[in-house]
């Protein structure tokens, strides 16, 4: 089910075709790590070097919340010395999106929720993330956008984003 706020809508429906920048493809591309039923992208793997159950839970609450914090990528930290318009920047987004989603559909068999954000009112220009995070029984990362200054999207793997 896609979920998404109004600042997010706008942004969808204006929706134009920014390629992924070539290195954060490739990194994307390694897919998935699991360990201890944490799924993390590949290329973040050595996050889970000194796995400790007891203390993710206690800082994050949940295995979700983890995920959602560890998996984040800041997409403008790979557009160094290139001028993005936050919408350029936010179809990046949205082709990351489908990336996930692709993968996601060819390397396993369960669910995950990927969400992409932006901060409009930014101080430091320009950007937005994306994150996923595998979908368990009674852990939910958000229940409702209301009151979000961010513009946020989240989806599933199995959603269609195409307009």
């Amino acid at each position: 089910m896609i979920v998404l706020n109004s600042q997010m809508s706008e942004f969808l429906l204006s929706r134009g075709n920014t390629p992924i920048p070539e290195t954060l493809e490739l990194k994307m591309l390694e897919g998935f790590y699991e360990h201890a039923d944490t799924i993390v992208f590949a290329f973040y793997k050595d996050r889970l070097d000194h796995w400790d159950y007891d203390a993710v839970i206690s800082r994050y609450g949940d295995l979700t919340g983890f995920e959602a914090s560890t998996n984040r990528i800041h997409i403008d930290d790979y557009i160094h010395n290139e001028n993005f318009t936050t919408n350029e920047i936010i179809n990046i987004g949205f082709s990351l999106v489908q990336l996930v989603q692709n993968l996601w559909n060819k390397l396993r068999d369960d669910e995950c929720s990927i969400i992409l954000s932006s901060d409009l009112e930014s101080d430091f220009g320009n950007n937005a993330s994306l994150t996923f995070h595998k979908k368990r029984a009674n852990e939910i990362l958000m229940d409702s956008l209301d009151g979000c200054l961010q513009a946020v999207f989240i989806c599933d793997n199995n959603d269609s984003i195409t307009i």
